[in-house]
């Protein structure tokens, strides 16, 4: 959402897995999480085999490459901070991500982007594939939490 209008709609195929659709007005574009040596989340054209943006998975940071060469780096925002950037190959930040939690439980995000990337042509196809890879870690997270039986106070 921007405001009050739907810029994009992340769903996912199955309950289980990683497989999910992302449906917005500059395209329909699958994504999922694969590997397990080597984990990365691949984002192709609904419609279509070919793989348009790849994030890779390393240990203090993950690197997006998209088909045309362009690459970023996605790292968190710090060490107790739950919070995700986005920054060029010259580590400037372009995207701040915020997810939003209730509980245990992941509520929603805020995004802001920077005002010298508001039209940079992929920036929608960025903030898909990071909200998917923090959603997915989000829910790996929790999975290896012992179940309590409530949630933890806000």
């Amino acid at each position: 959402m921007a405001g009050d209008s739907l810029v994009a709609d992340l769903a996912w195929e199955k309950d289980a897995g990683s497989l999910a659709l992302a449906e917005s007005a500059e395209g329909s574009w699958a994504l999922q999480r694969g590997g397990f040596l080597n984990p990365h989340v691949v984002v192709r054209p609904k419609e279509e085999g070919r793989e348009i943006a790849r994030l890779s998975v390393h240990l203090g940071y993950h690197l997006i490459h998209l088909a045309d060469g362009r690459s970023y780096r996605f790292h968190r925002a710090g060490l107790l901070v739950p919070a995700w950037q986005v920054t060029t190959e010259d580590r400037r930040e372009i995207l701040h991500l915020e997810p939003v939690r209730a509980g245990r439980a992941l509520e929603g995000g805020a995004v802001v982007v920077d005002p010298t990337a508001k039209d940079l042509k992929d920036l929608l196809l960025l903030v898909v594939l990071t909200w998917h890879f923090i959603v997915i870690a989000w829910f790996e997270d929790e999975a290896l939490v012992p179940l309590e039986g409530r949630d933890l106070p806000s």
